[in-house]
């Protein structure tokens, strides 16, 4: 059965994150990774094929749409149009849209989340498009609406970015780390050479749940459904995004990460301190970056801070360095610092921090530092009585996930001390 391109999206990021979750355990073979490799392979290709499918179908049906609507006399083609689905609608495929991959998707999920919710017109429409099922029995969510959520999550999240994922198998999840590295040594000629085997810890994962809750109009129209569902799956993913962040860099009581298992307040995590905001100066940047240490090999380092500090403090430091040109000036301060990229975290303290303890900026390597787990994706639920008041449906947004810090050595952060 031929396939959508958002639902081989779907996979191709499931196989993916599954090989990737291959290559960190020890317990894989060569075979097990090259059959991995090769369904990722297969489902490129077949993503590029439907791809351009769906955009020729697409031209075409506008084509006769458009074919249609000038051709006389009307009789002779009523029972065609009665027996065109609602979907065929080119007003509908046509339809722009901010988050979807089309307009199409866009309208299947709106209908989706509609006839969970009670309204029985959309739930004759899922059931003549059958939206959400599949020859096993179904689909729990449609897959557009899952894949946009998770690309918006990716857009908007920086932990989710930037930290090692991994699939949970089970609520409580092991993975490996590498404690020490081969041992060397310098044998004379036909000297004894000693061994010295790597050494693995293990870093224990444990997923709790994260949920968001948005309110949708029940008045969902043909022509309102697309515009409503870019709204509602913005609001969603933007809000687990700065729940995510907020758990990793601060910390939550009783969120998936505790305060004091925090970015912020770990106390594995090598500390920079300057007595307030105004006191930073260019010397404690350079000293975060010493404070790795000596970072492992392909370390992809980076800076982690608001906007309005980089833009309020740290900029006025390197504009005050001298060396600047009026043209440097004039395009503003690149998002870089010491050759190293900046990523803007809304959720951490910013240009009006205060406080002692509170962490102001961090610096290292997420991908090698932190692994984020997940047990469970997406999953939808639809209140029909919550709003009932207001005529408006409630949609629930949950997962399960969790962000465990497994080389704090990686990181250092600057602090306010005063």
């Amino acid at each position: 059965m031929r396939r959508k391109p958002c639902e081989i999206k779907a996979e191709l990021s499931d196989m993916t994150a599954e090989l990737e979750a291959l290559a960190g355990s020890e317990d894989v073979s060569l075979e097990d990774l090259q059959e991995i490799q090769a369904k990722v392979d297969g489902l490129e290709a077949e993503l590029e094929r439907e791809t351009k499918l769906e955009a020729a179908k697409a031209e075409i049906l506008a084509r006769r749409q458009e074919q249609v609507a000038v051709q006389p006399p009307v009789e002779e083609i009523v029972n065609e149009v009665e027996e065109v689905k609602p979907m065929a609608d080119v007003k509908v495929i046509s339809a722009k849209t901010k988050h979807f991959d089309n307009g199409r998707d866009a309208y299947e999920a709106g209908m989706f989340l509609a006839a969970m919710g009670g309204s029985r017109k959309a739930q004759g429409i899922v059931n003549d498009l059958n939206i959400g099922t599949d020859a096993d029995g179904g689909h729990l969510v449609p897959t557009p609406l899952q894949s946009t959520l998770i690309n918006l999550l990716e857009d908007y999240g920086v932990a989710r970015r930037n930290c090692r994922r991994v699939v949970m198998s089970a609520d409580t999840w092991t993975v490996p780390k590498l404690s020490s590295h081969a041992s060397i040594s310098y044998p004379s000629e036909a000297g004894l050479i000693s061994g010295g085997d790597p050494q693995f810890s293990q870093i224990q994962l444990v997923a709790k749940k994260i949920a968001s809750l948005v309110k949708m109009s029940t008045e969902v129209t043909e022509d309102s459904v697309i515009s409503i569902m870019d709204t509602v799956v913005q609001s969603i993913a933007y809000s687990i995004a700065v729940a995510e962040d907020t758990n990793l860099f601060k910390g939550v009581s009783g969120g998936i990460v505790s305060a004091a298992d925090s970015l912020e307040q770990d106390s594995n995590i090598a500390e920079v301190s300057c007595a307030n905001v105004g006191a930073l100066a260019l010397t404690d940047l350079t000293a975060a970056t010493v404070a790795t240490g000596n970072p492992i090999i392909g370390a992809r380092n980076e800076w982690f801070m608001n906007a309005t500090l980089f833009h309020g403090v740290v900029r006025d430091l390197l504009n005050a360095a001298g060396g600047n040109t009026l043209s440097d000036l004039q395009g503003g301060a690149r998002p870089s610092l010491l050759g190293y990229p900046v990523n803007f975290v809304n959720v951490m303290d910013g240009a009006s921090a205060s406080g002692a303890g509170k962490a102001i900026a961090f610096f290292g390597d997420l991908s090698a530092a932190v692994y984020m787990g997940e047990r469970r994706g997406l999953n939808f639920k639809v209140l029909s009585e919550l709003y009932a008041e207001n005529d408006q449906l409630g949609v629930q947004c949950t997962e399960r996930v969790c962000f465990k810090t497994a080389n704090p050595e990686l990181i250092a952060r600057i602090v306010i001390n005063a």
